[in-house]
């Protein structure tokens, strides 16, 4: 029985130096079949364990150039029972720091950090182009974790100095969306932190790309007529002279 439990313990172990020399190119390489999105991989350095990488992604949006995508192996994630890397991600006008690991049944990412130009949401969410969006976005998550079907979890996006191409007024404020990750979707709750155009409401998110809204929008201050335009095309007018918002966005 030691013997068994000894082979066995090389087999393991002979494993583990095969996939941690196995080098990066190999790697992304069997991604194609696994992961839902199709990538480009430009170039490549490291093994398994630890490599970099340049590497094209095809969005609904167009294509997302990662021109440093690291990874880094994190061997004491395996004493909670999951296989974990530090990963970090940088394309033009935008820097994602992130953990990223696996357990029996789920996939996790945990202590993300992202920050980037309102403009490289684009390529993320493409019905955002016709406002062309400006300003600072950054998002923070603690955890979120899915099996696949279901993502539960929370989130915070804060777009500072914000501004879109469709009105003369900017920056128009900088507002916050906090998300809560309950199953197939997501609860938004959007707020204003401070400037002139005032934006509040409620609503669902359904991965990927799928936004249904309801709020209202107002004007304050000396740029109130000045945001005129820009809230008639946000909704019509109530009684209290705010606009109510009701998007479907799909």
């Amino acid at each position: 029985m030691r013997a068994l439990w000894l082979a066995v313990l090389g087999v393991a172990a002979y494993a583990a130096f095969l996939v941690g020399t196995m080098p990066a190119s190999v790697l992304l390489a069997r991604g194609h079949g696994a992961l839902p999105a199709k990538y480009e991989v430009r170039g490549s350095a490291g093994t398994a364990w630890r490599g970099r990488a340049d590497v094209v992604v095809s969005t609904a949006g167009g294509s997302l150039h990662l021109e440093i995508l690291e990874w880094r192996w994190l061997p004491a994630a395996l004493l909670g029972g999951r296989m974990a890397f530090a990963i970090h991600a940088r394309a033009p006008g935008l820097d994602a720091r992130y953990e990223g690991g696996r357990s029996l049944a789920r996939w996790d990412l945990r202590g993300l950090e992202a920050r980037g130009s309102a403009a490289s949401m684009v390529a993320l969410l493409p019905w955002l182009a016709p406002w062309r969006p400006e300003g600072d976005v950054m998002v923070t998550s603690p955890r979120l974790d899915t099996d696949g079907r279901e993502v539960r979890g929370e989130a915070r996006l804060e777009w500072r100095n914000a501004a879109v191409g469709l009105s003369e007024v900017k920056p128009l404020g900088s507002y916050r969306a906090d998300i809560r990750a309950e199953g197939t979707t997501g609860n938004v709750a959007l707020t204003t932190l401070q400037g002139p155009l005032r934006v509040t409401g409620q609503g669902t998110l359904t991965p990927p790309d799928r936004l249904a809204f309801t709020g209202e929008a107002r004007a304050e201050g000396e740029q109130a007529r000045a945001l005129e335009p820009l809230l008639n095309l946000m909704g019509p007018a109530r009684p209290d002279g705010a606009r109510a918002i009701a998007w479907q966005v799909r």
